[in-house]
């Protein structure tokens, strides 16, 4: 017998361990797109409070690097919330926190850092541009 659709998400979920159902509908049954940003950089004391925005209406996990002026590096992951499910770490020589999920519903998405504004020279939404994102160029934040 020929194998459905179904058993294909089924294959799916059994490998990565994570739950398919919104992927596959957003790909084969929308003509939504993918596109964050970020919306806003704001210090709050010694710490900095980061809003992310999905401007297109497709949701999906992110990746987010922070790079320091004292060159140190941390990562973060914000899974979605109908995922159940946490990505292996794609920069193992990094610190990375994993936040708690990204409900489809909001369009934004807080996280707090401990370090001043002052102290970041760049902040990335998907840093290895394996996300298909129709607008790049809101990605990143680069201290002037």
């Amino acid at each position: 017998t020929h194998p459905t659709p179904n058993d294909i998400k089924r294959t799916a979920e059994k490998v990565s361990g994570a739950h398919l159902d919104w992927y596959l509908t957003e790909w084969t049954q929308t003509i939504n797109t993918i596109d964050y940003g970020i919306k806003e950089i704001k210090e709050e004391g010694n710490s900095t409070k980061v809003t992310l925005e999905r401007i297109g209406k497709m949701p999906m996990p992110i990746d987010l690097i922070v790079v320091y002026e004292d060159g140190t590096q941390e990562s973060f992951y914000i899974p979605l919330m109908m995922m159940h499910y946490t990505k292996e770490n794609q920069y193992p020589n990094l610190k990375r926190t994993v936040l708690g999920g990204w409900d489809w519903a909001y369009p934004t998405f807080e996280l707090t850092l401990s370090k001043p504004k002052s102290s970041i020279k760049i902040l990335m939404i998907d840093p290895s541009e394996l996300m298909a994102d129709v607008k790049r160029e809101n990605n990143t934040y680069m201290k002037k």
